[in-house]
């Protein structure tokens, strides 16, 4: 088990931008390709409704949400690979707004 971390400083607030959960690439557990990389699923909006607008967030890889999802066959092994920003904000926590698939900062 892995723990995904996302930071920033104090007036900041983490955006996530991409997430990815599957196996995407060799070099990461797995060094020569077996037929089954590629496969992953994109869990941005998962990742976003936890974390974007907070100035922090933590969890174990793989929660039972991730896990379930299982995009490759059950004898891989799937990881998280995401990417994140710090982007200046307000209250961030308060000022999320659900926009279709998006969500929208307002101070």
């Amino acid at each position: 088990m892995e723990t995904f971390n996302a930071s920033c400083r104090r007036g900041e607030m983490v955006l996530i931008e991409e997430a990815r959960y599957g196996r995407m690439k060799l070099g990461r557990c797995v060094t020569r390709s077996y037929g089954h990389l590629g496969c992953a699923a994109d869990v941005r909006r998962i990742l976003d409704a936890r974390c974007s607008g907070r100035r922090a967030c933590q969890f174990i890889v793989p929660d039972p949400t991730l896990y379930s999802m299982q995009p490759c066959p059950e004898d891989f092994t799937s990881y998280l690979q995401a990417t994140y920003s710090c982007v200046e904000g307000c209250n961030a926590e308060s000022s999320l707004q659900s926009e279709g698939p998006y969500r929208l900062l307002s101070c």
